[in-house]
């Protein structure tokens, strides 16, 4: 392979947007840890590659689509895309993008098998929506459920079965189980929902030129902007609220560390909605708080094994 096609390659899977899964993950290791003490390593390894390896689904499929509608509609954008740029073969984009989902639903189906018929619901919810998020010409992305399906598969869903996959054989999966979930993972659920939400803010004109109706072509930018200051509140709210009940550590409060970035670059983005100027305040934000809620996290585990 060229150097030409590796560069291709690489922008195409997007390494950075792994972030945004990773953390989710070791977050639901940490939840399990602390609340019930119990690993099962192969489940667990299984769950890792499943996650890592769809995200990368996700952004190939995601530049392969871009580069079939941007193509189809000749306007010449498909020269920007990856492919065009760095003169891929689509047909070969397409067998990678094919090759990555089945050895993540691979890695899922043997999950499912370990486990119950939740974590096959769950899956199938959570793998439909990253099928149905770029793929075809109506796209979960370009519609007004584009935020909370990131916000349910990639906050809340990974969260949720890697809590699960460990702890099934000793809990039922009920509302007692999950809903302590839904608050512990509410940094990760609001954190997918804002990036959505930031991106699709940054593209609204373009969004709206061509046909794609986002959440923002209905609520407005001023709506968006006012829901994105009330996704932050939710997710401190949240994440305090399962500090209360005791899910979390009371070190994970070290996320209110964050909020002098977070307000300062939610004022930028107030101002100014462009992708190259105001899209990397909402990435920070989301880095931010990823890394800060983990380091407290892991913080409170060491003080708990202490104490135990």
């Amino acid at each position: 392979m060229s150097a030409e096609a590796k560069q291709g390659y690489y922008e195409l899977v997007e390494p950075r947007t792994l972030f945004n899964s990773i953390i989710p993950v070791l977050l639901g290791m940490m939840y399990t840890e602390y609340n019930f003490q119990f690993f099962r390593i192969f489940p667990t390894i299984e769950m890792c590659i499943a996650t890592i390896v769809l995200q990368v689904f996700m952004n190939v499929n995601d530049g392969y689509w871009d580069y079939k509608r941007e193509k189809a509609a000749k306007t010449g954008d498909h020269k920007k895309n990856p492919i065009g740029k760095y003169h891929l073969n689509p047909k070969h984009v397409l067998a990678f993008v094919w090759v990555l989902f089945i050895i993540s639903a691979v890695c899922a189906i043997l999950i499912g098998f370990q486990t119950n018929i939740y974590i096959w619901i769950v899956g199938i919810i959570c793998y439909a929506i990253a099928i149905s998020y770029s793929t075809g010409s109506h796209t979960i992305s370009a519609g007004p459920f584009g935020e909370i399906a990131a916000c349910f598969a990639m906050g809340f869903g990974i969260f949720l079965v890697m809590v699960y996959i460990n702890v099934c054989s000793k809990v039922s999966f009920n509302w007692n189980f999950i809903y302590p979930i839904i608050l512990a993972a509410g940094i990760p659920e609001i954190c997918n929902f804002t990036l959505m939400l930031g991106n699709n803010l940054c593209d609204h004109d373009a969004d709206i030129a061509n046909g794609r109706h986002t959440l923002v072509s209905y609520i407005g930018i001023k709506g968006g902007l006012y829901l994105f200051v009330f996704n932050y509140l939710l997710g401190f709210f949240l994440t305090g609220w399962a500090i209360w009940i005791g899910v979390l550590p009371w070190s994970v409060a070290l996320i209110l560390i964050c909020i002098p970035t977070i307000y300062k670059n939610m004022r930028f983005l107030w101002k100014i909605q462009t992708k190259p100027k105001s899209f990397p305040k909402v990435v920070q934000n989301t880095q931010v708080l990823f890394i800060t809620e983990a380091v407290g996290f892991f913080i409170g585990l060491i003080l708990n094994l202490r104490i135990r």
